[in-house]
């Protein structure tokens, strides 16, 4: 993600969110070599758009996010990729409160 990204870690994701002018919440996913083989990094992907999925209409709308696993995504279901990708709905809106945007 370019510059003015903010990010929300949780135990199994790291998720850069920024606001686009598009009013439309889109999904990217990196998972780089250092995270294993092909099947675990497509299985990741895989869990994470899923959560996407069943959540996206629970979360802010316009927000651009990047996914990028962290050591114990190796394990994570998609319900736990749910709850970071939630964790994520309401740590985005008590920043989005707190700070006005310039």
């Amino acid at each position: 993600m370019a510059h003015h990204a903010k990010r929300h870690v949780g135990p199994f994701v790291a998720v850069d969110y920024r606001q686009n002018s598009n009013g439309i919440t889109r999904l990217g996913i990196t998972v780089t070599k250092r995270y294993g083989i092909a099947p675990s990094r497509n299985r990741f992907k895989r869990i994470v758009r899923e959560a996407f999925r069943l959540c996206r209409h629970q979360l802010p709308s316009g927000l651009d996010l990047n996914v990028k696993p962290r050591h114990q995504a190796t394990t994570a279901t998609t319900q736990d990729i749910i709850k970071d990708l939630m964790g994520l709905n309401s740590y985005a809106l008590a920043r989005s409160s707190a700070q006005p945007e310039s």
